[in-house]
């Protein structure tokens, strides 16, 4: 460390010399100005307890410290030049920081407008969408009839708990999302809000998603939900800094959401529903990586153990042997009748063209070929998907497939339509006089 050094040791400053404020996080210095606007405490727990402390001028604060004694010309900022900077009084200014000239610029409140726009970024709208859409494509592809109402709390409800993992996520990460390019705008991160409002958010979200689905939809699929949304917030997003297999925890996280929606319909987990999650479990790996790759200096700043930056060999080998699982995965759909047969051939086409990408990634390894790879992973998504919709066989008869006590008053509305079938007709004797030789006709009665 030079001589005439403060470092940001993550929420501190820390005084070595006088003259020059080095960021280390960031990779950014200045002479005699720096802004905290990227400030955080340094737990989540600390944080949530920081920001409570509303009665404090900095909460929420633009700061700038401005070293007034100092040789060297001061540089200029454009909060110098605004008028709604306000001079930190001397008792919050911080330890050793007593000859700079620190002012704040309060945050101005985000209008309704603004908050929904925070909110939708909080849940990660994009992201969010393309996951309910596989809960709504699981629902889809089982043999029972579709009920819209069922079917809209279930998309309300894997929403709402997709919403709540990712700001879960994001109440945990911001010093370290601070630190790479692609989320360094995220809400927390420039203290859009509080910590302890997107933690009341996805609180709010998780208990209402969970309760949406185990009174509207089936228990099962609630446990399904609350479970990923645990896992998610806090097995995986704890484990990206301490080890490569979170890929493989992030991949589990994936493969649920469409048995959530198959178990909607049929309360329960058949060998189809598994199928499912094991095609999106696969699908996860050559998708990921291939993003990771080229992510690799974002994520290695950061601190997070992923395949792309402890081990890119791995990351290749592993993106090309799950796509190759991909393919009898679809060639299993046909012999568990869910689809025809033409779906092991167009389906098995779309995965040579998968294929061929990972194997181009798996011998380059460059950051073109990762991403061909990631951009056909999100094409290949949403194709396969629709294969499958397409080529799915014709619904299965309640007695056929033995799934009558599987339908909830399946079972008393046969019995009550074979009751009033009887109750159509009465038998009558033939030959009232010979009740030796009599023969019973039916006679619709007359209503």
């Amino acid at each position: 460390m030079q001589p005439g050094t403060h470092m940001l040791s993550r929420s501190h400053l820390i005084r070595v010399a006088p003259a020059r404020i080095q960021h280390r996080w960031f990779s950014s210095s200045c002479t005699n100005t720096h802004r905290l606007a990227r400030l955080q405490p340094r737990t989540p727990l600390a944080a949530l307890g920081y920001s409570a402390k509303s009665s404090t001028p900095l909460h929420g604060s633009r700061i700038m410290f401005t070293r007034a004694s100092s040789s060297i010309p001061p540089v200029s900022s454009e909060n110098d030049k605004d008028p709604s900077t306000t001079t930190t009084p001397s008792s919050l200014v911080p330890p050793g920081f007593q000859g700079y000239d620190i002012r704040w610029k309060e945050i101005k409140k985000p209008t309704a407008a603004e908050y929904i726009s925070i909110y939708l970024d909080l849940s990660k709208a994009r992201l969010g969408a393309l996951v309910t859409l596989t809960t709504m494509a699981g629902y889809a592809m089982t043999p029972m009839g579709a009920s819209l109402p069922t079917l809209f709390a279930l998309t309300a409800g894997t929403a709402l708990c997709i919403t709540s993992a990712n700001a879960y996520n994001q109440f945990v990460e911001p010093p370290y999302d601070a630190q790479m390019s692609r989320t360094r705008n995220r809400i927390l991160v420039r203290k859009a809000v509080s910590p302890l409002h997107a933690w009341s958010f996805a609180t709010l979200t998780g208990l209402g998603g969970t309760a949406l689905l185990a009174a509207a939809v089936n228990p099962l699929t609630a446990v399904l939900g609350a479970a990923n949304l645990v896992l998610y917030a806090g097995v995986y997003t704890p484990m990206k800094r301490m080890s490569i297999a979170n890929t493989w925890v992030g991949a589990v996280v994936g493969a649920i959401p469409p048995m959530m929606g198959w178990a909607a319909c049929t309360n329960g987990l058949e060998p189809e529903a598994w199928l499912l999650g094991l095609l999106l479990y696969a699908w996860q790996f050559p998708h990921f990586n291939s993003l990771a790759w080229n992510l690799r200096a974002d994520y290695s700043k950061a601190g997070y153990r992923m395949m792309a930056v402890t081990d890119p060999k791995l990351n290749a080998r592993v993106s090309l042997r799950y796509t190759l699982a991909l393919i009898p995965l679809v060639t299993l759909a046909p012999y568990l009748e869910m689809t025809s047969w033409w779906f092991a051939v167009d389906g098995n086409i779309v995965n040579g063209i998968m294929l061929a990408g990972a194997a181009n990634f798996w011998r380059k390894r460059d950051d073109k070929t990762a991403r061909q790879l990631f951009f056909g992973s999100l094409i290949y998504l949403p194709v396969v998907l629709a294969l499958m919709m397409f080529h799915k066989t014709g619904k299965k008869t309640a007695v056929e497939d033995g799934s009558l006590e599987q339908v909830p008053g399946a079972i008393a509305q046969s019995k009550e339509e074979e009751e009033e079938d009887d109750d159509e007709y009465e038998y009558v004797d033939e030959d009232e006089e010979d009740d030796d030789e009599s023969t019973l006709i039916p006679v619709r009665k007359i209503a």
